[in-house]
């Protein structure tokens, strides 16, 4: 009977100890500068290819704008991709509107002066929020521009 206290208490410690180490620890805004976002894709196996100021980029697939909000209320997560030479106002901006409806958690910007469209998804920092939730949004934002490249039947972004 002492040895199966023993051996439930150890199972015990055991647990107690290995829920400790997997836990996130819940990060303030505050603590968000380049630095600490160029760790935490790091140790995601995400490449960092740039490192400035107020953002980083990152390439996970595509390549993507990490930028700080300066009040620190949220991180974008952002592209720009050329659209085709010679394609309508008109159709870009009926795709726009396609993906805009159809594909969650994304909003598209387009510059007809530039001829790009701008991707953004804004994850909110206030209040705190764990590493891998953010990388879980860089993941989703991947996911959300493939769907939207996927609703370009026409081909219209490059």
């Amino acid at each position: 009977m002492k040895t199966l206290k023993v051996i439930i208490f150890s199972f015990f410690i055991i647990a107690l100890l290995s829920t400790e180490a997997t836990a996130q620890r819940l990060v303030q805004a505050n603590e968000v500068t380049p630095q600490f976002l160029k760790e935490t894709f790091e140790n995601a196996y995400i490449e960092v290819e740039q490192v400035a100021d107020t953002y980083i980029k990152v390439k996970d697939s595509y390549s993507v704008f990490v930028d700080i909000d300066p009040s620190k209320r949220y991180v974008t997560l952002s592209g720009v991709y050329q659209i085709v030479d010679g394609a309508s106002k008109e159709k870009v901006l009926e795709l726009m509107n396609k993906i805009n409806g159809e594909v969650a958690l994304i909003k598209i910007v387009y510059s007809e002066k530039a001829n790009n469209i701008g991707y953004y998804y804004y994850f909110f920092i206030e209040g705190g929020f764990t590493q891998k939730s953010l990388v879980g949004a860089l993941k989703l934002y991947k996911n959300a521009l493939n769907l939207s490249l996927a609703k370009d039947t026409e081909m219209l972004i490059k």
